[in-house]
């Protein structure tokens, strides 16, 4: 005697379609996440008075030894002239980051360059901090 097989009905919707689509997610905030953390390490100066950061703004950083970023790449002089003129010809603002321990000389010079270029909305970032010139050691 041949008894007949139960047939078992699934259920909901199959989970391997879903599980695919999350996997895929997850990869892309992982990719995009560490796109976003493609700065320059630097070690800013402290401000009392420090004003929220304008994230519109073209960010150009120096580091300590006067190496030049835009937005995360790094960049020559060159480079830096001709996206200081693309910012200027849509009013773009521009934000110098630069590490404390730079020579003032870098900072000037990328400072001196944005004004050749016609660049009038030019931001300093700090860290927000209760440190001044006041609590640091003197080197005397």
């Amino acid at each position: 005697m041949r008894f007949a097989r139960r047939v078992q009905a699934t259920s909901g919707a199959p989970l391997a379609p879903l599980l695919d689509v999350v996997l895929l997610l997850l990869i892309f905030f992982v990719v995009t996440t560490s796109f976003a953390e493609s700065q320059m390490a630097l070690d800013l100066p402290a401000a009392e008075a420090a004003g929220p950061a304008d994230h519109s703004a073209l960010a150009i950083e120096i580091d300590a030894v006067g190496a030049i970023s835009i937005a995360g790449e790094p960049a020559s002089l060159d480079v830096l002239a001709r996206r200081l003129e693309e910012a200027e010809a849509v009013a773009r603002p521009i934000e110098i980051r630069a590490d404390r321990l730079s020579k003032h000389e870098y900072f000037v010079t990328v400072l001196d360059l944005a004004r050749q270029k016609g660049v009038e909305a030019i931001g300093i970032t700090v860290d927000a901090g209760s440190r001044s010139i006041a609590d640091q050691p003197s080197g005397r």
